[in-house]
């Protein structure tokens, strides 16, 4: 029955079996998905307001709904990508043991492997003036600390162990890039293979 209903005077408001708010999420999450698409297949310079708004099939009116801009449909959209990244990653790094450095690169890589529009937005997007230079300076930080406070806990100097994770973040962000944009030709076992080694480098420069 397709009218306004309620389970009691205080209820949500319910229509075909969903509420005002389900049904905004769920048209939210139709545009970011879309997004998502669109960077996977043209960067996010293909990412317009109509053009998300063709993909989901929705009109403008609910893209201004979820978003006030562009911008922060894709500020948004990276940020969740960029947690989807870092919470797999943490699993592994407060780990402790002889195998933890190739759990979390193994997991690292193949999680850069498992949805290649992520993979650009997060990593390859950053280098193109596609106005999320901002929002990569705020978030970056968080995967240098995971670094820098657990794989890295026991270079004792604050300094060189600042300058380590730094350089190792900037660095494996870079180095992936260049993997998925396919200036740098390597297999996933040989990248695997340098993040390990890497790790076990600038403990000991700094040991």
């Amino acid at each position: 029955m397709h009218a306004d209903q309620r389970s009691d005077d205080s209820g949500p408001r319910i229509w075909g079996g969903t509420t005002l708010s389900e049904r905004r999420q769920a048209r939210r999450s139709a545009l970011l998905e879309a997004a998502l698409d669109l960077i996977g297949e043209a960067g996010a310079g293909g990412v317009t307001m109509r053009a998300v708004c063709r993909r989901a099939n929705l009109t403008d009116r609910y893209f201004y709904e979820s978003f006030a801009s562009r911008d922060e449909l894709l500020d948004v959209l990276y940020r969740q990508t960029a947690e989807d990244f870092l919470e797999p990653m943490t699993v592994f790094a407060v780990a402790d043991g002889s195998s933890r450095d190739r759990a979390l690169s193994e997991a690292l890589v193949d999680k850069v492997l498992a949805d290649p529009r992520k993979s650009r937005l997060l990593l390859v997007e950053p280098y193109s003036s596609t106005g999320l230079g901002q929002t990569t300076i705020s978030v970056m930080p968080a995967f240098t600390r995971l670094i820098q406070d657990h794989l890295f806990a026991r270079i004792d100097d604050p300094v060189r162990r600042r300058l380590a994770a730094v350089t190792m973040a900037s660095g494996n962000a870079g180095m992936l890039s260049a993997w998925l944009n396919g200036s740098l030709r390597a297999t996933r076992e040989e990248i695997v293979d340098h993040l390990v080694a890497m790790l076990g480098a600038y403990r000991t420069l700094y040991q």
